[in-house]
């Protein structure tokens, strides 16, 4: 047997640059999101160390808002010893509930729940809020092109989430397109039954009710 070639290693050292450096991760999900998401999700299961670095996203990326408010909108710096563990902790527990309710749509489709390699690669997805920062500071000081240019960066930013949450749908289950656009679209559809059994009940209670 002929040994490896460097060229046939350079794969391999690349894998395990994504699995044990969370710059080099950072940098992977947002500049080569599908061959990170690839490799992340074809192991079986998850690994561990990923999701300390995912749930590490979540936390910095769920502690911009308020650091964005102080900067922009001004306010006490004390503050933010309440603000951000409770933007922190509502991050994960959004992160958490988005996690389960998707892999749970999926598993309909396809019988696998993987949750460990979804809340993952979903935690990865949403580093592209950490811009926002910087596109924010754009209203100060540039007057109505700021906020213009606030506007459009913020809409590039969600499009770009959106598509990464899309890609670790895809990757995670290996859906076709078509029935990741469904699980996409699931839960507000999902939101609106519920609303309208809702509505439907109050309305069926009041009319049966004798005032």
């Amino acid at each position: 047997m002929t040994e490896p070639t460097p060229m046939m290693e350079a794969p391999c050292c690349a894998q395990a640059d994504i699995k044990t450096n969370y710059l080099e991760l950072f940098y992977a999900t947002l500049f080569q999101p599908v061959q990170t998401f690839k490799v992340i999700a074809e192991e079986a299961p998850a690994n561990n160390r990923l999701l300390v670095f995912s749930l590490i996203s979540v936390i910095l990326i769920s502690s911009i808002a308020p650091l964005v408010h102080l900067a922009t909108l001004g306010g006490q710096p004390a503050m933010l010893v309440l603000t951000l563990p409770l933007s922190a902790v509502s991050g994960i527990i959004v992160w958490g509930f988005m996690g389960l309710l998707i892999a749970l749509l999926a598993y309909a489709f396809t019988g696998q729940a993987r949750i460990r390699t979804f809340l993952t690669l979903s935690g990865l997805a949403t580093l592209p809020w950490v811009l926002m920062g910087p596109v924010s500071l754009l209203k100060i000081g540039l007057g109505g092109i700021g906020v213009a240019l606030c506007i459009i960066g913020a809409l590039l930013i969600w499009m770009w989430t959106v598509l990464l949450f899309a890609l670790a749908i895809t990757e995670t289950y290996r859906m076709t397109v078509e029935r990741v656009l469904i699980v996409l679209a699931a839960p507000f559809a999902m939101f609106l039954v519920l609303v309208s059994w809702i509505a439907g009940f109050v309305e069926n209670v009041r009319q049966m009710a004798p005032f």
